[in-house]
């Protein structure tokens, strides 16, 4: 099976259609999208003219077999992430006013201070409110694991990047419990494409760096237990990305999207 991923599209109307034209082109099988359809943030992008939280999700819907949720959609859906990093969320959370939520937060989940507002209905915030926050499915053909950010962390709520070795213990645990041995994810808006093997690439000590980026477009993913970290589809010149992974021949491939 030839899977089309997408992450981190944030209202990017145009940059979807354009890597809807990029899988049909490539014959993509299925496609799936890794989190955070809504929420722009003024101070990163640049489109706000074009921008539309409702045509992505217009396109999301009619297009996309596997849909996670990412921290923004859960935000624009008015929705609490099951983790939280210890973190408990007050009531009055979403009617705060941002520069509150950070005050009280102290830096460990995401405030949202620079989103501006959506263009979503209500029809649209119970479509995000509903989407999961992983999905893990063999139908590929093998072990796959889509979510946003990293086990536990499925939607990227909390503040906290996996940055070493030891941060990964647990989703390698839940991997091996679910038979999955892809994990696909997005949210940390990489330059290049990230890598972490299970032991960290045979390596034991638990304080190495754990996910390694290669300035490459192909790669061949084998049979090992491995997470992978996607480039975002909206994001910087030169960043962005559509991936194609080919289930059968294990190859990953990053087409770049001007």
């Amino acid at each position: 099976m030839r899977l089309g991923i997408i992450s981190d599209i944030h209202e990017n109307a145009e940059k979807l259609g354009s890597a809807l034209r990029v899988a049909d082109a490539n014959r993509c099988d299925e496609l799936v999208c890794l989190g955070d359809i809504a929420g722009y943030d003024i101070r990163f992008y640049k489109y706000d003219s074009t921008r539309s939280a409702k045509k992505c999700l217009d396109l999301i819907r009619s297009n996309f077999r596997w849909t996670v949720a990412g921290n923004h959609d859960l935000f624009a859906a008015r929705q609490l992430p099951h983790y939280s990093d210890g973190f408990i969320y007050p009531e009055e959370w979403f009617n705060m006013n941002p520069m509150k939520r950070k005050e009280i937060s102290s830096g460990r989940v995401w405030c949202y201070e620079g989103d501006l507002p959506g263009d979503l209905d209500e029809e649209d915030q119970a479509f995000l409110k509903d989407l999961p926050e992983f999905i893990i499915t063999s139908e590929p053909g093998v072990g796959c694991l889509f979510s946003h950010y990293i086990f536990p962390d499925f939607t990227g709520s909390t503040t906290r990047y996996v940055e070493k070795n030891y941060q990964l213990r647990d989703l390698w645990r839940f991997m091996g419990e679910n038979e999955v041995c892809f994990s696909f994810s997005g949210h940390s808006h990489t330059l290049f494409t990230g890598f972490a093997y299970k032991g960290g690439g045979r390596r034991a000590e638990s304080f190495l760096k754990a996910i390694n980026s290669i300035p490459s477009d192909n790669f061949n993913l084998g049979n090992e237990t491995l997470l992978v970290l996607l480039p975002p589809l909206s994001g910087e010149p030169g960043k962005t990305g559509f991936t194609i992974f080919d289930t059968e021949n294990r190859q990953l491939r990053i087409i770049s999207l001007r």
